[in-house]
């Protein structure tokens, strides 16, 4: 009997990856907006019905493949973390990947052009919640090293984290042929080396 059950949830889960795994290429080649339902359930080799059961409507799916985009980000930095030895300098790295990471030409068109018309606020806040608490305890340690100025490490972690958000959104509505990617990592840079004390 369990090994039915067990069998019944390893199917439904890899439905639901492969749903997230066609959905989010097709969200990226064609935008929310041109994306079809039957289409996708078809490439996905399942019903209309299975993938309702399992998202809802289109908006839900959508939902899930921004928080595998961000979940892909977050192993990114992760990866980095685990290679470096100063952690402070590997902090600020890790924000300078970030921004290039919401930027990649494969992610940028979900995150940055449909995620706010489809989730609205919601979409921001998954990227501005994803590992914060981590955030703040690491600012938190650096505060306490005398590493960097100020008092309050999660008062600090909003600052950093919504100011990398809003270049890459900043970096990302760049009229064609100017690319501000570099001003962008420019200005994160300058808002590290404020915060510098050793």
């Amino acid at each position: 009997m369990s090994t039915d059950r067990k069998s019944r949830a390893e199917a439904a889960q890899e439905t639901t990856e492969r749903l997230i795994t066609v959905a989010r290429h097709a969200f990226a080649e064609k935008g929310f907006a041109d994306v079809s339902l039957d289409a996708l359930a078809a490439e996905a080799g399942v019903t209309r019905g299975a993938l309702h059961h399992h998202f809802t409507n289109k908006a839900g799916l959508f939902e899930a493949v921004l928080r595998r985009v961000d979940a892909e980000i977050g192993d990114e930095i992760t990866a980095l973390w685990q290679q470096q030895a100063d952690h402070w300098r590997c902090f600020q790295a890790c924000f300078h990947v970030y921004l290039d990471a919401l930027l990649r030409p494969d992610r940028a068109r979900i995150i940055f052009q449909d995620a706010p018309a489809v989730l609205g606020m919601k979409a921001v806040d998954i990227f501005l919640e994803s590992g914060f608490g981590e955030i703040v305890a690491e600012l938190n340690t650096f505060l306490a090293e005398g590493r960097i100025r100020g008092r309050d490490g999660e008062a600090l972690g909003h600052l950093i984290n919504g100011a990398t958000i809003n270049l890459a959104f900043w970096a990302a509505e760049a009229p064609k042929g100017e690319d501000r990617l570099p001003r962008a990592h420019a200005a994160l840079t300058a808002l590290f080396d404020g915060l510098t004390l050793r």
